[in-house]
């Protein structure tokens, strides 16, 4: 029995330790939406802050993994999916966030990746607040925003860990 339980704890071991190995070091993030590209005024508008705001919800989340000579991310949001989003008449179920991310690492050859993530408003519900009355939601709410982000965010990150 003492040779099973050193066998598991072994084997424990050696998972967690890959693990931690598969956390990608971060050295800069970046976000950019062309908001001149957004042929929607209000849509601009209301999306004006979301490079920084999205960049700020990265890096907040990957303080533990920041370093120096770390890997480069760089977020590319999709201006038409903010207009279509902002003005959807589909109903909520159409809303989605869609971005190009890019990790790249000047240290590790093996460390890049490029991939589309989409984020939906059915996503986005999890980082909403208890009670929020999703009837009475509308594009330019608060909860809204600020959800999008988390959920996009959250997605990016979880990949980088």
């Amino acid at each position: 029995m003492t040779t099973k339980f050193k066998s598991a704890l072994c084997a424990a071991a050696l998972l967690t330790g890959s693990a931690a190995l598969a956390v990608t070091p971060i050295g800069n993030v970046n976000v950019d939406v062309d908001l001149d590209a957004i042929q929607n005024a209000k849509a601009a508008n209301y999306w004006t802050d979301i490079a920084d705001d999205l960049e700020n919800e990265i890096v907040a989340r990957l303080a533990s993994q920041i370093e120096e000579q770390g890997a480069s991310v760089s977020v590319d949001i999709d201006e038409v999916s903010l207009a279509n989003t902002f003005e959807s008449t589909f109903g909520w179920e159409e809303s989605y966030l869609i971005g190009d991310v890019s990790v790249s690492n000047l240290q590790d050859n093996s460390d890049h990746d490029f991939y589309t993530l989409k984020v939906s408003f059915q996503q986005a519900q999890a980082f909403f607040p208890e009670g929020v009355d999703f009837n009475k939601l509308t594009s330019d709410s608060p909860y809204y925003y600020e959800s999008m982000i988390d959920a996009f965010a959250n997605n990016v990150v979880e990949k980088l860990q």
